[in-house]
């Protein structure tokens, strides 16, 4: 009751704009990659993403910035790549770059509308973006629940940092938990209560979910709802592929909950709803688990769009989430800042037949070389280059989908190889200059 009020409170004197106007509900899932329904995968059940889908436009090839959480935040809340707002790790400050940068949510609050984050939006705290309600719930509930689920059904596993439910082997487990105990409920409680609040108002909603993110922790029904016998990898690395899909149905269920408020309130036909994860997720690819890759499944995102006046669709050319930023600006009629290096979706919206871009750049520094490295994804291939004469790779996806054939030395992709080193270079100059 004390939280409802404080939010009433919160949105007291929010100018009311014209009705024309869109709403944005813009949801964040951490950690989340294109394992959805909707992307193909068969073992996941994602209908409340998948019904954002159907209705909306899902952009089959989008990439993420940086393969981090704080750098990949970081570039599409300011519309800037990584190597402008100097922020590689996840603890500094965009505001160290660019200390007058306005962020994504902060132009829409600057714009007149009542502005809200809930849940994890920015990775590090962002002082100068100051909204009318802004809720984070506390990391603790799904801690308290993995310890428990973990020494319930995994008593052999124990702990090895200092801190608790830090340094297991087996970063999962199945809760017997309900629901409405776990942080994404919750979070998804505070969303659907500030759309309550905001209902007569025109908005922005910034919604940042923490499952899939480890520890893979989510109520047993979840689990039991993965067919492990259908995914195709071995030992604790099949126990582990079942748990992060069970987060990510667990996840879905609670967008599912703020999808339906919205609903409810009569708010989606005049709401701009945009759903991504912060960064791709390997899965057992190239025996890599988890984010900080260059490869397809480190830099892939799911990028889902619902938009009025927007016809339902899949769009296959390349896409960004620096492009997330534009592309708001454009959908609710505002003048996209100076500052923005992203472009605009809206043409894509618009038409199917418009081109994406000719390639998608994410950056990444090794966790133990520290060497900062690149990558250029086109239609057909990827190529990716370390500094410091680290290697450079080239593959055809055309022929190649899982990476795992290097034809940087073959001479007959000399040109090829040429090529990409020359965009890359004008991209980096571009995106780096003051």
């Amino acid at each position: 009751m004390m939280r409802s009020f404080a939010l009433f409170l919160a949105l007291l004197g929010a100018p009311v704009l014209h009705a024309a106007r869109p709403n944005v509900l813009f949801i964040i899932v951490d950690d989340l990659t294109t394992t959805l329904s909707c992307h193909g995968n068969t073992s996941v059940h994602t209908p409340a993403m998948d019904a954002l889908a159907a209705r909306g436009v899902r952009f089959e090839h989008a990439y993420t910035q940086f393969a981090l959480c704080n750098p990949s935040r970081c570039s599409f809340l300011t519309g800037c790549y990584p190597e402008k707002t100097g922020v590689m790790d996840l603890t500094t400050s965009l505001r160290k770059a660019l200390p007058e940068v306005v962020t994504l949510p902060q132009y829409f609050k600057d714009h007149g509308y009542a502005t809200g984050r809930i849940g994890k939006v920015f990775h590090v705290a962002d002082p100068k973006t100051k909204l009318d309600v802004e809720l984070r719930t506390a990391l603790h509930k799904d801690t308290d629940n993995f310890v428990e689920a973990k020494a319930a059904n995994d008593p052999g596993d124990k702990p090895h940092g200092t801190a608790k439910g830090e340094g297991y082997n087996r970063a999962y487990a199945a809760s017997a938990r309900p629901a409405a105990d776990f942080t994404d409920y919750q979070i998804a409680d505070d969303a659907i209560a500030t759309l309550d609040a905001f209902k007569e108002k025109t908005f922005f909603l910034a919604v940042g979910f923490i499952r899939p993110h480890t520890p893979y922790v989510a109520p047993r029904a979840f689990f039991e709802a993965i067919d492990k016998n259908r995914l195709s990898t071995h030992d604790e690395a099949l126990d582990a592929l079942q748990a992060y899909l069970a987060a990510t149905g667990f996840v879905d269920s609670q967008i599912g909950r703020v999808l339906a408020r919205l609903n409810e309130l009569k708010l989606a036909e005049n709401t701009i709803v945009v759903l991504t994860g912060d960064h791709g997720y390997q899965l057992g690819e190239h025996g890599l688990w988890a984010k900080q890759t260059l490869f397809e499944g480190g830099t892939h995102v799911p990028l889902i769009i619902a938009a009025p006046g927007v016809k339902p669709g899949v769009r296959t050319g390349l896409a960004e989430q620096v492009d997330v930023y534009p592309t708001l600006c454009d959908l609710a009629g505002l003048p996209r800042p100076k500052h923005l290096q992203g472009r605009s979706l809206k043409p894509m919206l618009d038409d199917p037949a418009a081109k994406g871009r000719q390639m998608a750049v994410s950056t990444m520094v090794a966790t133990n070389t520290k060497l900062t490295g690149h990558s250029v994804r086109t239609d057909a291939f990827r190529y990716i280059v370390w500094d410091q004469n680290g290697g450079e790779l080239l593959y055809d996806l055309r022929t190649d989908r899982d990476e795992l054939h290097n034809l940087a030395d073959q001479p007959a992709q000399a040109e090829r190889m040429k090529r990409m080193r020359e965009r890359l270079a004008t991209h980096l100059k571009t995106v780096s200059a003051p």
